[in-house]
């Protein structure tokens, strides 16, 4: 477990210094380039928290990207319309991402996944319809607009700084993952997904595990729109409607059950849509696609096919050292 955690830490370390560097290898006043990279931050604590509820309680969402409108509508009306400061307005979208969250965890601890599956997507389209429909709050179809950049000491911070003030949000979501993971709390959300009737008979409570994990997934995922709609200062009901694919995409592609699966993931489908341009109308049957045969060649996805194939070498090259013996 030891050797396990160092080798992560290094992982870790590699990670945020190609994420300090990148903004100024692609142009750090290059604003298309950051966006994309101010995506990845929002994307990659999206999938991590999507991750925490199918990697590690087997509870399947097909919705979840409505916590991700849910933050960024309730940032956007808290910061602009109420006038709350871009701190409170982001800690009170958080919170309400949170209590809807637990709202489904309700259903969580009642529904088996396939049924859970359709009351997600059915709670998306819900969000959906009041978004647009509450037209005196939200803007209805035609969007929030206007939300304001972030604003310190009257200060308007840049499209670089705003990365890195992603960026230190999405690590410190990877510390909360990290931390839970590798805790007590961690093993018994396994114990519940692996076998949930043996951990209750050893005295773990299964639905008050997902009811928790749903709260925290949303709370994640309520943060990501928050950064989302100070990024684009605009947010739409149809900006969310195929998130949540693309994000069960990310998750599943990069690694359930892992803590580098979703930046995997993240990195990989990312990126699909800026160099598969001229296939934009078929992306959604190329994340499809690209679901089968991870599942069929890398069950684990791409961290736990690439993991594999390094312990693989490894054996390998140590096995050739005993026979060179």
């Amino acid at each position: 477990m030891h050797k396990t955690k160092k080798t992560t830490w290094i992982l870790i370390g590699i990670m945020i210094a190609a994420a300090l560097v990148l903004p100024f290898l692609v142009g750090s006043d290059n604003n298309y380039m950051l966006n994309i990279l101010i995506s990845y931050c929002y994307y990659g604590i999206l999938a991590a928290s999507l991750n925490l509820l199918i990697g590690y309680t087997g509870q399947i969402s097909l919705g979840h990207a409505a916590f991700m409108a849910i933050g960024g509508y309730s940032y956007a009306i808290l910061n602009k319309t109420l006038g709350f400061h871009f701190i409170f307005a982001m800690l009170g979208a958080i919170m309400i991402s949170f209590l809807c969250g637990l709202f489904i965890g309700l259903a969580c601890s009642k529904l088996s996944a396939i049924f859970l599956a359709m009351a997600t997507s059915g709670f998306a389209k819900a969000v959906t319809i009041t978004i647009t429909n509450e037209k005196w709050l939200t803007g209805g179809a035609n969007g929030f607009t206007g939300i304001p950049k972030i604003t310190v000491f009257g200060y308007k911070l840049t499209n670089l700084e705003i990365y890195y003030f992603a960026l230190v949000l999405a690590l410190l979501v990877f510390l909360v993952c990290y931390r839970l993971i590798y805790s007590k709390t961690g093993r018994a959300m396994q114990a519940v997904r692996n076998a949930p009737i043996a951990a209750a008979a050893m005295g773990i409570n299964v639905n008050g595990y997902k009811f928790l994990v749903c709260g925290i997934s949303a709370a994640m995922a309520g943060l990501a729109g928050c950064i989302y709609a100070i990024n684009l200062n605009y947010l739409s009901a149809d900006m969310f409607n195929k998130t949540s694919i693309t994000l069960l995409t990310m998750t599943v592609c990069g690694g359930m059950g892992s803590l580098f699966g979703p930046v995997l993931g993240t990195l990989v489908i990312g990126t699909l849509p800026e160099l598969l341009r001229v296939f934009a109308n078929y992306l959604d049957g190329i994340y499809g696609v690209m679901i089968i045969v991870v599942m069929l060649f890398m069950p684990q996805g791409i961290y736990g096919g690439l993991k594999d194939l390094v312990d693989k070498m490894i054996k390998k090259r140590e096995g050739g050292r005993v026979h060179g013996q």
